[in-house]
């Protein structure tokens, strides 16, 4: 079961987190007329361009292991049945069906590119109905990349494409922020501090470590109301913040990557990855 998850609403330029450096694995960076710190994608962005950047390779937080080139990477979307959705103003949880047409993300597609890694495998599974070219019941959870040696001086640009919902004409939401999992891994050790850099804002089961888990922040996107042609409801005043966020069982189902920890540990890691 979930437990209870605190989503904070932290600025790019004053996140503090213990382990982990200032430089974060996220989304590329779109910069835009009110908003330059964020990637922001309108409502129904079909077949949207982006990215994941990695800064640096994977240090201990005393910095005397590492850093180490990163050698995996894996990526989970908030986009299944258990995916965690609040009202990031009142912190109450909310039936995401209500709110948007779809689900957070659909359809992600990784670029076939080989510049950092040489293997790309797409983990897919159930999601809620939506609808593209009829009704679709699974869709894309997650991105694994394997087979890299990323230099530690150079950054890392993981190129993708994905699809975003709009809001339904009777929800108060005025921007939906979209948290994705993220995990850098480096070394195939079990225990040193510079083994992975885990890019989620809470711990989990399987990732439980706060030497490598990024406490407190979450790559993520928002994705905004187009005001004037799906405008708010009168009754809403300037509206609220969604925020989606993967379970805790889904990060701990397709974030771990075979050969890396926490997954060599485990006997039964997925087999249909190759």
């Amino acid at each position: 079961m979930n437990r209870t998850k605190t989503l904070f609403v932290i600025g790019m330029a004053t996140i503090a987190i213990a382990g982990n450096a200032m430089a974060h694995t996220t989304v590329l960076k779109k910069n835009t007329p009110d908003d330059w710190g964020s990637r922001n994608e309108l409502e129904g962005s079909s077949s949207s361009i982006s990215a994941f950047t990695i800064p640096h390779g994977c240090s201990s937080p005393d910095r005397i292991l590492g850093p180490s080139p990163v050698r995996a990477q894996s990526a989970v979307w908030p986009n299944g049945e258990n995916a965690i959705a609040i009202n990031q103003d009142t912190g109450d949880t909310v039936v995401l069906a209500d709110e948007i047409d779809g689900n957070a993300v659909m359809s992600p597609k990784p670029v076939q590119d080989h510049n950092i890694f040489k293997k790309i495998y797409v983990a897919k599974g159930s999601v809620p109905t939506f609808f593209s070219h009829g009704a679709k019941t699974e869709d894309v959870r997650a991105f694994h990349y394997k087979g890299g040696k990323l230099d530690v001086d150079l950054l890392g640009v993981v190129p993708y494409r994905v699809s975003y919902p709009r809001f339904k004409e009777s929800s108060c939401a005025a921007k939906m922020r979209v948290n994705i999992a993220i995990a850098n891994y480096c070394t195939k050790s079990s225990s040193k501090d510079n083994r992975a850099d885990i890019w989620i804002g809470d711990l989990t089961g399987k990732f439980n470590d706060p030497d490598v888990v990024s406490v407190g922040f979450w790559p993520h996107v928002m994705v905004v109301r187009d005001l004037e042609n799906n405008p708010l409801p009168e009754s809403c005043a300037d509206g609220y913040t969604l925020e989606v966020t993967p379970s805790d069982e889904s990060i701990d189902e397709y974030l771990p990557v075979r050969g890396f920890w926490p997954a060599h540990n485990e006997e039964a890691e997925d087999s249909r990855e190759s």
